[in-house]
């Protein structure tokens, strides 16, 4: 049986094309708590919360990432690289509110 939790987590995962399970719970869960009111702070902060807590590889700077920092500290550039996952995300909250 599919619940709700499974639908919204395979919406973000499809939409987004992430592979790393633990963000697209984090994404999921802001498009069920924050719904269409997503900012790229709140994708951005749940990025760094999943960042912070992988470990160090060779594709990944883990607990050590420079952009681990609040979201006001970062450049503008950096900054807009979550807005294409805080539009995809309200989309999708969009889409399931008027299910």
């Amino acid at each position: 049986m599919e619940t709700y939790i499974d639908t919204v987590t395979e919406l973000v995962a499809e939409r987004t094309h992430i592979k790393n399970q633990n963000l697209v719970h984090l994404y999921a869960l802001l498009v069920l708590v924050k719904g269409t009111k997503i900012t790229l702070k709140d994708v951005h902060d749940a990025w760094a919360m999943d960042m912070n807590f992988s470990p160090l590889t060779e594709w990944c700077d883990g607990h050590g990432h420079r952009d681990i920092i609040p979201f006001e500290e970062l450049d503008k550039e950096t900054q807009d690289k979550d807005k294409k996952y805080a539009d995809i995300l309200r989309l999708i909250a969009d889409e399931l509110s008027r299910r």
